[in-house]
């Protein structure tokens, strides 16, 4: 099951030019990235090699927790995010982060995490 790595980043300049070039180097492709600079600045990034990214994340000494990242197929239409959504409010399932991340022939894949992972797979049949 693919990861979303939550990265504590020092809140100065260049924190995230020197971890997007050393996941280069790696030949790590980043997928999806968010972000958030509050006094502790957290990144989230989703990547195409998760073996190469933990290297580098321990190799820059950085602190990460890695979460189960779930992805589901919606069609690409307004209100269609919303039922997802809303099927997990009803299972009382919380939904942490979500990203969108490609899309083709009227459907967008959608990729999230979750407060209870294994009731989100059940409710949406993954």
């Amino acid at each position: 099951m693919a990861k979303e790595f939550r990265i504590s980043l020092a809140n100065r300049p260049g924190q995230l030019a020197r971890l997007a070039e050393d996941l280069g180097h790696r030949g790590v492709n980043i997928l999806a990235v968010a972000g958030f600079g509050t006094a502790k600045p957290v990144m989230a990034l989703v990547v195409d090699q998760e073996d190469k990214a933990r290297e580098a994340l321990k190799n820059l000494r950085l602190k990460f927790r890695e979460v189960e990242l779930l992805a589901a197929t919606i069609l690409h239409r307004p209100g269609e995010l919303g039922v997802l959504a809303r099927k997990m409010a009803n299972a009382k399932i919380n939904i942490q982060s979500v990203y969108l991340l490609e899309g083709s022939g009227g459907e967008v894949k959608v990729a999230f995490t979750a407060g209870d992972p294994d009731k989100a797979k059940r409710t949406l049949g993954l």
